[in-house]
């Protein structure tokens, strides 16, 4: 997915030449926000399932819808504008999806992280997971692509075990 999606984002520096990457690539363009908002919708279906397994806070559902509606709005708009209206789209976009959807996923996750009985290792495994996805709502604040980039990274490479391992533990 980074590979078919960044060459078209703020971490290629110059507007040209991600406006001219969408254009050569709009079906793959296109396919890869819809597979993004396939996962948030994954996104928003293991938190509910998770709230139910620890009796966790409705509010940490409302709070991950509310980021899937910024999420979506966003993923929709750079779909849909293709490379000629993506100079116009792409700040709030970005803005969007990164930190705001970004920060309401993060806050709901912890929301449910407090109600989950955890060890201290679990507690502090799930810590650093979400300072990854602080990390990508700050960055996408100040608009800082690369940190972005590696918050996200530590995010996915955390959040896709602790996924596994709570499904494991909580089913």
């Amino acid at each position: 997915m980074a590979l078919i999606l960044a060459p078209g984002t703020p971490l290629v520096a110059d507007l040209p030449v991600r406006e001219l990457y969408i254009r050569e690539n709009l079906l793959a363009w296109r396919l890869g926000w819809a597979t993004w908002m396939i996962a948030a919708a994954t996104l928003l279906w293991y938190y509910a399932w998770w709230r139910a397994r620890v009796s966790g806070p409705q509010r940490a559902i409302t709070i991950a819808s509310v980021g899937i509606a910024f999420d979506w709005a966003a993923e929709l708009a750079l779909i849909v504008a293709g490379a000629d209206g993506y100079a116009s789209i792409a700040p709030l976009a970005f803005f969007f999806t990164g930190a705001i959807a970004n920060g309401f996923y993060t806050y709901a996750g912890i929301q449910l992280t407090f109600a989950t009985p955890l060890g201290p290792a679990a507690r502090a495994y799930a810590g650093l997971m979400w300072a990854g996805g602080a990390l990508v709502s700050f960055a996408g604040l100040v608009n800082f692509p690369l940190l972005t980039a590696i918050g996200t990274a530590l995010l996915f490479a955390l959040f896709v075990p602790w996924c596994v391992w709570s499904w494991r533990r909580l089913r």
